[in-house]
């Protein structure tokens, strides 16, 4: 029997050595500038693509629950305000403007995050396009920021922008009905249609008689708006006066305080023709009808 000593005793001595190899490699450890590029890069991918999913979840949540109670009327004329108030409700929970919505929450998380994890590395670093740079001077909405969270805000919008978009292309009816509930300012991205811009008045102030709109006039493809002017206010008291407004199969209400930010918007329009619409008021003692047709012209 041949042994092949040589080989036996090589083999040994090799992962031995290999051995040190590899635990000299496990010894090195990454240079304080990588750690911090790297922390910085990978917090504001993962806290973006958190924020991205979340903002995406919650409008589309709401939207849908908005839309359901729109079709209800269109389709099956059932009365929409118990649905229509509980959507409300929980749209302007999770998407409203104050610090505790779900929304601002998930704001403030990404914000905070994403700067924390980035001041070690620095902002000239961000913006560099030099080795080690994360290429943010690139970014031509971004680059000008003067520190780092005014550099991850606008980085966050950019998001919202394109999460915005996204939920404009797959729900196109999002920019009017979260206008219609007072929530069309807090995403601008989301595009309203074109609209004609209606204000409904009375002959003088307090007089409880509507002025007739006549026919309106809306080009294809817009939409109709409609606002209360503040003369409208009638009999004193509480401010608990309202415009139903009716527009074909589509039925909105507006109510005091009159003004801008109390808006009515329907359509968009896709086809020229005539239909039939009404505004209901009521006042206090105050009662007044006025109707008419918007014709949708080319």
């Amino acid at each position: 029997m041949n042994i092949d000593y040589g080989r036996k005793l090589a083999l040994p001595m090799t992962v031995a050595f290999c051995a040190t190899l590899v635990a000299g490699v496990a010894r090195v450890e990454a240079s304080p500038a990588f750690t911090a590029a790297k922390t910085c890069r990978k917090t504001i991918s993962v806290q973006g693509r958190n924020y991205a999913k979340k903002r995406l979840s919650l409008l589309l949540n709401c939207v849908d629950r908005l839309l359901k109670c729109e079709i209800q009327l269109e389709v099956d004329a059932t009365n929409p305000n118990a649905c229509r108030d509980l959507a409300i409700k929980s749209c302007n929970a999770r998407l409203g403007a104050g610090a505790d919505t779900t929304l601002s929450k998930a704001q403030a998380a990404f914000d905070s995050k994403s700067a924390t994890a980035c001041l070690v590395f620095d902002l000239p670093s961000m913006l560099s396009n030099g080795p080690g740079g994360l290429w943010y001077a690139n970014d031509a909405e971004c680059a000008g920021e003067p520190d780092i969270p005014s550099l991850v805000d606008c980085i966050r919008e950019n998001v919202e922008e394109e999460v915005d978009a996204t939920v404009a292309q797959v729900k196109p009816r999002a920019a009017l009905l979260l206008s219609n509930v007072g929530l069309g300012d807090e995403f601008p991205n989301i595009p309203l249609p074109p609209t004609v811009d209606v204000e409904i008045n009375s002959t003088a102030p307090g007089s409880g008689t509507l002025v007739d709109p006549g026919t309106i006039n809306v080009p294809v493809g817009s939409a109709l708006r409609i606002t209360g002017n503040p003369d409208l206010s009638c009999g004193g008291g509480a401010s608990n006066g309202r415009l139903t407004i009716t527009v074909g199969t589509q039925e909105l209400t507006i109510k005091e305080p009159w003004g801008p930010n109390e808006v009515a918007i329907f359509g968009p329009f896709t086809a020229t023709g005539t239909i039939a619409y009404s505004i209901d008021f009521k006042d206090q003692a105050c009662d007044d009808v006025a109707s008419g047709d918007v014709d949708v012209v080319p």
